[in-house]
């Protein structure tokens, strides 16, 4: 194997375990959407079940199905629409859908009449990020019709927050607010509207579960909000790659595509097999996060570039950071490892890549 990304299931559950230490009697809806954010949806599934987690959420029926299909027994709940035609999917797998009109309560009632048993639902309620939902004058009527129907519940209402890591807390607010409004006097009923920067920035919208996703892999949703918490979290994904050969160039030899880099003296260079189809874009490092940080990004990469052209990607090999060299191929990369003189074929590297950009071929390597 010369390109693979380790996943450590013990800081999955050190982050688990926190988020559950600050939450208190907050159950947890484990987000394992997008394949776990990069990091394996089956396998984050199976720790964050075996950790307590109330509950699994995924976005699609596809994700649901490869989970039930792995053995996962925990509830999973679809955190997006399901289209008419996989209502009986969703009902025959035993998944909580997600609802925003009584036409879909009485879809699904129909399939859960036919297969005799009760279909569980919760109902999403559009407070203002405007993608799907019940509007908040609908949400009596809604609750109130779909009661009657004899094999179907909706057990819980939710939101989602458009701008919970802002740092202006008034949207925010006012979306909870309207949530309140629209499920007053609604009885026999779980509430749950917190994502990860909700529940970190607002105690009082934790209610009877939050959804955390981002926290549980290690990551805040802003550097601000890691100010905010006495959380410790772990990075569990790294993203490994061997060397799969090495060049000794002599000064003035052009490497790669474009031959785009030219080497300023003699250099030995490593080859590393990883390249943009993997996931290694031509900057490995997340967006920044707000227009000022964009500017400051964009500054600091214009002097570091003016300084030395052929820096600023930066590659851990032996202990040492050495830089990426000429333009990433498709499955292959240039190291410049002219300083260290021990590297050797099938030495192993850690590659700085988003997970959520990292290849789903490639193979996720489970550590404890």
């Amino acid at each position: 194997m010369t390109c693979w990304i380790e996943i450590n299931r013990a800081a999955l559950r050190r982050n688990f375990a926190q988020i559950r230490n600050l939450l208190g009697e907050t159950r947890i809806i484990a987000v394992v959407k997008a394949n776990a954010y990069g990091c394996g949806a089956l396998e984050c599934s199976r720790v964050f079940a075996e950790a307590g987690a109330e509950m699994l959420a995924v976005t699609r029926l596809e994700e649901a199905i490869e989970l039930r299909e792995g053995g996962i027994k925990t509830p999973i709940l679809l955190l997006s629409p399901s289209l008419p035609d996989e209502m009986e999917v969703v009902a025959n797998l035993g998944l909580i859908a997600t609802i925003s009109s009584f036409e879909e309560a009485q879809t699904l009632d129909s399939i859960a009449q036919k297969l005799n048993f009760v279909a569980y639902t919760h109902l999403k309620i559009n407070t203002g990020m405007n993608r799907f939902g019940a509007r908040p004058e609908n949400v009596a009527e809604i609750v109130g019709r779909a009661g009657k129907l004899p094999n179907l519940r909706i057990e819980a209402a939710m939101t989602h927050f458009a701008n919970a890591s802002a740092s202006d807390e008034t949207p925010t607010k006012t979306q909870f607010a309207e949530f309140q409004n629209a499920t007053c006097g609604l009885k026999n009923m779980k509430f749950h509207v917190a994502n990860s920067a909700a529940l970190l920035r607002f105690p009082q919208m934790r209610l009877d579960f939050a959804r955390p996703g981002t926290l549980l892999y290690g990551q805040f949703p802003t550097p601000e909000l890691a100010k905010i918490t006495d959380l410790k979290l772990q990075d569990p994904f790294a993203a490994k790659a061997r060397v799969v050969a090495i060049q000794n160039l002599k000064k003035g030899e052009k490497f790669g595509y474009g031959s785009e880099w030219t080497a300023p003296i003699d250099q030995k260079i490593a080859i590393l097999a990883v390249g943009f189809a993997d996931g290694l874009s031509m900057e490995p490092n997340a967006r920044a996060l707000s227009p000022m940080q964009i500017i400051k990004a964009g500054i600091e990469r214009a002097a570091r570039l003016q300084k030395n052209p052929n820096t600023g990607r930066l590659v851990t090999i032996r202990g040492q950071k050495v830089p990426i060299i000429g333009r990433i191929a498709m499955q292959t990369c240039a190291l410049d490892v002219s300083k260290l003189e021990d590297v050797r074929i099938g030495d192993i590297a850690t590659v700085p890549m988003r997970r959520l950009a990292a290849g789903q071929n490639l193979a996720r390597v489970y550590l404890d």
